[in-house]
């Protein structure tokens, strides 16, 4: 998958892996250790394609169907293996570079693993956060600092997010809700707003809600 400067297929075929907690954004990074046989040959087969993998959230009641085909989310995040180290017994440890959310259309049988064919998502009403200073960006920043004051490592925690950076609000926004101790439902929520302006209005919510909370 190319950046948003080159034109993109929007319906590909990604290796799909499910997880019962884990909710990943673009614009953000996740480590995985994967041990399970399934998922290391579809590590394997990602570090010899374009190294792309979707990570997808598990629906309630997993448990009872794990080794198989339990039931999963429609909309998940696709991310690029940035870097991996191969471990003994095939294990590997990796680092995922979030890249664009995806909806599933069907899956597709045929490997050991889950896969199917995605049509990449658009983000909706996204503002460029490089041209002067919008009010939005102020007060996220502000606020999440103002809650980041009150955390323990809150200041190691804001140097790593580098809010000042972000380009575009779907990235700042997406950054600060991935960092938050939110429930797994709450982050598929955000994950399945395709509207950063809703996005970022629920955003700037959650952080005074908690901002309030921690005064109190």
């Amino acid at each position: 998958m190319e950046s948003d400067k080159n034109p993109i297929k929007k319906n590909i075929i990604i290796p799909l892996f499910p997880l019962p907690t884990t909710v990943f954004y673009p614009n953000t990074s996740l480590p995985l250790h994967i041990f399970e046989p399934r998922y290391r040959n579809m590590v394997a087969d990602a570090l010899k394609g374009d190294r792309e993998i979707g990570m997808i959230l598990l629906k309630s009641g997993w448990e009872n169907n794990y080794q198989g085909t339990p039931k999963i989310m429609t909309i998940g995040c696709v991310g690029r293996i940035e870097h991996h180290s191969e471990l003994p017994e095939g294990k590997y440890n990796i680092l995922l570079s979030g890249l664009r959310r995806f909806r599933i259309l069907n899956e597709i049988e045929g490997k050991l693993y889950r896969q199917a064919r995605v049509e990449l998502l658009d983000e909706i009403n996204d503002q460029d956060l490089t041209e002067g200073t919008l009010s939005i960006k102020q007060r996220l920043i502000k606020n999440m600092g103002q809650y980041l004051k009150n955390i323990p490592n809150g200041e190691e925690v804001e140097q790593s997010l580098g809010l000042g950076s972000c380009a575009k609000l779907a990235e700042l926004v997406d950054r600060i809700v991935y960092h938050f101790d939110l429930p797994a439902s709450k982050m598929q929520e955000f994950l399945e707003e395709q509207d950063v302006q809703k996005r970022a209005a629920s955003l700037h919510s959650l952080i005074e809600l908690k901002n309030q909370l921690i005064q109190i």
